[in-house]
């Protein structure tokens, strides 16, 4: 692509629109197929209880118009889409995505069996995929994105409050959640794009004035380095936002997982609790990336035997691994090796998830070999393998190979890009070896023991659970779905609430509570630029006790957990799932 010399602020905007143009029609293939995909599920599942006619027309039009959206990806290839016409594919683009949206609408309104728990559980769950993937497919362009989100997700609202029912309200309720966090997700995506994509034009310009200008090209990669950095800091510090609608959707799920007696409802939660899990792992990949990416993980060198470590993860992955009808073995070892055993042991987690998904018979070996002054650790697997021009591209972010359809089952392709950038931060090489249809070799070296291994310590006893029945817990958060959600399901937990929005708040809160509470369940972002540290003090200095407490955050610093030590508080990063809440709740209340 050419770029002018010297781009005025409205043609980079422009250049930015274009670009993100671009990439949306490239996604036009994914997007149809899907689409076409859940279509055909709605309507095999509701063929036995929905007139037939009223299925096809629905399905008719679908079709019309995804066929009519490939055939504008088909025109968009064959021409050159520039500045000039950027306007009018936009349009075309954006008349697509409200077809689809309204006929999505119609599907919620229409498609929504009262008496079958079964069929209703069928299609929030779809429309609540579709309008998830929506997020990287649609949100580049905000209007094309909230076109389709809103309509779509509004019907499934009003149609679960047409009902009238205490369960379908709350349904509606979760539902509105449910909106504003992918909308919040979407428009975070958004700015990050359009910042990321800034930050490219910008430099691409300024290395073209430099080059025309013959100055030194060492400042221009430095000047690069720098403004890649800011962007992944950006998106570090972003993660607070990106992660709250998450966890209120987990808090909300949990809450109606309690209320729910019926095993079809329940099947419906756990659909739902399912789809967040895996939003929440995409999050905490990109934001892996992002940490070492800006130098925020430091590793901690130590001396620690490979043996436990290993053998945990035979424990942890061998039921995947039969599950495909595949053996796992992990050699036993008793090498001692001087490197971070944490970071070591993310590096053989996606090592070895990464083998069981790309193996379809055969096994996987994991085993220790001495080399030299080193201990190489080998992952070696019967699967796919890898063709000597791909091997490269294998380390590369979202790079797959044999998932053109960019399935998510098949994962998101981050495992081996940040198994390569934390062998690079620990220093430890790495190496690939592999053969087309026979198997696929890693390994990875790391040094021999630089001391004495520390002893074992045995594992701490389970505490046994306790009843929350007549707990107070104070819980001060400045997002109201995240108070209603912990409000919820706190109550159906049996424990009485106290929720405050914010330090003022929590101030008149206090005063008006006749004993301190048991625990506090604070956000560690409140308004005004105060923290949860500062409402904790706030409760321990009025009751004159070191009230229990627990700091949420949805930051990866790790300066929070400094200095949630040092105010002897439990630290929680978001989304937060409930069972991990009770559990710590539960230890916290009985130390």
């Amino acid at each position: 692509m050419t770029f002018p010399a010297m781009p005025q602020p409205i043609n980079l905007d422009r250049l930015i629109r274009l670009e993100k143009l671009r990439m949306m029609y490239q996604q036009m293939p994914t997007s149809v197929t899907g689409t076409m995909v859940g279509v055909v599920l709605v309507v095999a599942v509701m063929w036995p209880v929905l007139p037939h006619a009223l299925l096809l027309a629905w399905a008719a039009c679908m079709g019309a118009n995804q066929a009519w959206r490939l055939m504008l990806f088909l025109r968009f290839r064959r021409r050159n889409v520039d500045l000039d016409n950027l306007d009018r594919w936009a349009s075309y683009w954006l008349i697509g995505a409200a077809i689809s949206g309204a006929v999505w609408a119609a599907a919620g309104l229409l498609f929504f069996v009262s008496n079958s728990p079964l069929h209703q559980m069928v299609l929030i769950v779809s429309i609540f995929a579709i309008t998830s993937v929506a997020v990287p497919l649609l949100a580049a362009h905000r209007p094309s994105f909230y076109i389709f989100v809103i309509p779509t997700l509004s019907a499934l609202i009003l149609r679960n409050a047409w009902e009238g029912e205490g369960l379908h309200l709350l349904l509606a309720f979760i539902t509105a959640a449910v909106l504003l966090g992918i909308l919040a997700v979407g428009r975070k995506y958004n700015q990050l794009l359009t910042e990321s994509l800034r930050t490219r034009f910008q430099n691409e310009t300024m290395a073209q004035q430099l080059a025309v200008q013959n100055t030194e090209l060492e400042e221009a990669r430095n000047t690069a380095e720098l403004a890649s950095r800011a962007k992944t800091q950006f998106f570090a510090a972003a993660s607070h936002d990106l992660r709250q609608p998450l966890h209120a959707m987990g808090l909300f799920a949990a809450a109606l997982a309690d209320k729910a007696h019926d095993d079809e409802v329940r099947n419906m939660v756990g659909s739902i609790n399912a789809s967040v899990d895996a939003l929440e792992a995409l999050f905490n990949e990109l934001l892996d990336i992002s940490k070492i990416d800006a130098g925020a993980i430091r590793p901690k060198i130590e001396t620690f035997a490979l043996n436990p470590l290993l053998q945990r993860l035979h424990i942890d992955f061998k039921a995947e691994a039969e599950a495909k009808n595949l053996e796992l073995r992990v050699r036993r070892s008793e090498a001692l090796v001087c490197s971070d055993a944490l970071l070591i042991e993310r590096v053989l987690r996606n090592l070895i998830n990464n083998a069981i998904r790309y193996t379809q018979a055969g096994g996987i070996l994991v085993g220790v070999r001495r080399h030299g002054a080193h201990w190489r650790i080998e992952v070696r697997d019967t699967g796919i393998g890898i063709v000597p021009e791909q091997i490269d591209k294998v380390f590369e972010e979202f790079y797959q190979i044999g998932n053109p359809e960019r399935d998510r089952r098949k994962g998101l392709g981050l495992g081996l890009s940040i198994v390569r950038r934390l062998a690079e931060l620990l220093g430890h090489p790495l190496t690939l070896r592999s053969m087309r249809e026979r198997g696929t070799v890693f390994a990875l070296e790391l040094p021999a023991a630089c001391a004495q291994a520390p002893a074992v310590r045995p594992a701490p006893a389970t505490m046994p659970s306790i009843s929350f029945d007549g707990r107070l817990m104070l819980v001060i958060d400045d997002e109201e779905t995240v108070r209603e959600g912990m409000r919820t399901l706190l109550d159906g937990w049996g424990a009485e609430v106290v929720v405050c929005a914010g330090m003022a708040d929590t101030l008149v809160e206090i005063a008006r509570l006749e004993r301190a509470p048991d625990i506090v369940i604070a956000d560690h972002q409140l308004q005004e630029g105060r923290v949860g540290a500062d409402a904790i003090l706030a409760v321990r200095a009025h009751f004159g006790k070191q009230v229990p407490a627990i700091i949420i955050t949805g930051s990866t610093s790790p300066l929070l957990t400094g200095a949630a030590q040092a105010l002897d508080c439990q630290l929680l990063l978001k989304p937060v799932m409930p069972a991990k809440l009770r559990s710590l709740l539960n230890a916290t209340l009985q130390a």
